[in-house]
């Protein structure tokens, strides 16, 4: 290619992508190195961010020989991923046939599920990809890194996925499975990459990339103890920043589930987690991919988590007292019919239960329910955690919606308790009876954090507005867009991204 085309294009981009990040109060401009360029550090492979994803990337990178450095905002090791259970999606394992029925699970069906759920808005080689990678991402996890595969669950179903397709998938290790066990998975990872030569430098903010007269990322600009440092990467650099968690300005701009959230639900992703690599590609023409969606769920009851508990005899209703979802979906698909309805109607949605579902429902015979009794229930009343009402009406009145639509939803949702079935939704568990008194539970929604980023093709490179590759410049797991639709698609999505992107890009790198 004629290289005074591709710098005009180049500079394209860049302007356009400049502009879009002034809008949102980031001004920005690409920094050109000069032939004189004074380097305070200088590596092979830079990785910025040492999350789940950055920790993966300096692994493989270091693995292959490059000499890498990762440069972390925070004082401490796995960002969000620390947060996570540390669960992850695979299907064709060899443990999905030891832990599991589903003895003939495959890859192509794995994907094709994640395509479903993207609704049309993914870009499928990059799904197909990780699909693809998956199952020797468990392998590697547990035979170079030693983490010990001890189950397998899957998630909840979805009213358009077709059973076919469906599995357990969902792998849990030693000690992960609940909040905090990302730990495990990062420290094991870490653990590899520091053998293998990566460094890293904690408390340092990565500003901006540097670029050379080709357009050629370089290095970057960041700061550190209060000081302006410029770091050289000869091979690449790696963005594992995450996405636009903790931003307020760029959430607004790019992801407005996430940017209701931070007011309305719970954002449990790290401070540190504000978009940072998504700016500085924007800055030099980067392109973005995959916004929309975020990973909501319900922090008080866990519904929709996963396929082992029947929900909880209830049902969600919206400002105007009707029923709009499946509640029994995995989490993120009626969290985003939940976001949906509020903004749409400018109010709140509740989960509608009564005294029948605490005493005698199935969900409290196989020992699960969001509350234990009759007792703790009114607890919560009397705290302002929960609304209670004598009769159905008192109940509507209590939480400011029409009594007699709220009255006529439950007679509708008892005529599908008594024979099992729900035709309006096709729920599959808690369809049974509800009966007095009532309670209400304001739905909120906790965070995960948001969906989208950078543009990329399966090599991880990043891709500018033009659609050309940005030389060695890469960006990885949830820094990344396109790879998850407009809903989270079921727990140990993303942590296994992490694991095949970082791993990518880092494999990517090292080979320039």
């Amino acid at each position: 290619m004629d290289k005074n085309i591709s710098r005009r294009s180049f500079l394209k981009g860049a302007a356009a992508s400049v502009a879009g990040v002034a809008a949102m109060g980031l001004v920005g401009s690409p920094i050109l190195a000069s032939a004189e360029e004074n380097w305070d550090l200088e590596t092979e492979v830079l990785v910025v961010g040492g999350g789940g994803t950055g920790v993966s990337a300096a692994a493989e990178a270091a693995a292959a020989g490059a000499k890498v450095l990762v440069l972390e905002k925070s004082g401490i090791v796995g960002g969000t991923s620390n947060l996570s259970g540390g669960v992850m999606q695979a299907a064709g394992t060899k443990y999905q046939k030891e832990f599991t029925k589903y003895q003939d699970d495959t890859p192509e069906n794995h994907a094709a599920v994640w395509i479903k759920e993207g609704e049309g808005l993914v870009d499928e080689d990059l799904v197909k990809d990780l699909a693809n990678g998956a199952p020797g991402h468990i392998d590697w996890l547990a035979d170079t890194c030693g983490l010990k595969w001890t189950s397998i669950y899957g998630h909840c179903h979805i009213p358009y996925v077709e059973d076919e397709i469906m599995a357990d998938r969902i792998h849990v290790y030693e000690g992960g499975g609940a909040s905090g066990g990302g730990v495990i998975y990062v420290q094991a990872v870490w653990k590899y990459a520091q053998e293998q030569g990566a460094e890293m430098q904690m408390n340092t903010e990565v500003k901006k990339l540097v670029q050379d007269e080709t357009g050629t990322v370089v290095g970057v600009v960041a700061e550190q103890d209060g000081k302006e440092i410029r770091v050289k990467a000869s091979k690449g650099v790696i963005l594992c920043t995450a996405s636009v968690d903790q931003n307020r300005e760029m959430a607004k701009r790019l992801s407005p589930q996430q940017y209701y959230d931070q007011d309305n639900g719970v954002c449990l992703s790290v401070a540190t987690d504000t978009g940072d690599g998504i700016r500085m590609g924007m800055e030099i023409g980067a392109d973005i991919a995959g916004f929309g969606g975020c990973i909501d769920f319900c922090g008080k009851t866990g519904f929709g988590t996963d396929n082992r508990t029947p929900n909880f005899p209830s049902f969600i209703v919206n400002q105007n007292g009707f029923r709009f979802v499946c509640e029994d979906t995995t989490y993120a698909y009626h969290y985003r019919a939940i976001y949906q309805q509020c903004v749409a109607l400018n109010g709140h949605t509740y989960m509608i239960f009564g005294k029948s579902s605490i005493t005698k429902s199935q969900a409290v015979a196989s020992g699960y329910a969001p509350w234990s009794s009759e007792e703790a229930a009114d607890a919560e009343v009397e705290a302002g955690t929960l609304f209670k009402g004598e009769t159905i009406e008192e109940l509507a009145e209590a939480i400011g919606v029409p009594a007699a639509n709220l009255k006529a939803q439950l007679d509708l949702w008892n005529s599908y308790g008594e024979t099992g079935e729900d035709t309006q939704f096709g729920r599959l568990t808690g369809v049974e009876p509800i009966t007095g008194p009532f309670y209400a539970y304001q739905n909120v929604a906790f965070n995960l954090g948001a969906l989208g980023g950078l543009k990329i093709n399966v090599d991880t490179e990043v891709i500018d507005v033009n659609g050309n590759v940005i030389p060695h410049l890469y960006a990885a797991g949830l820094n990344a867009g396109g790879w998850i639709g407009p809903y989270y698609p079921g727990s140990g999505t993303a942590i296994i991204g992490t694991v095949h992107w970082g791993r990518k890009a880092g494999a990517k790198a090292a080979a320039n």
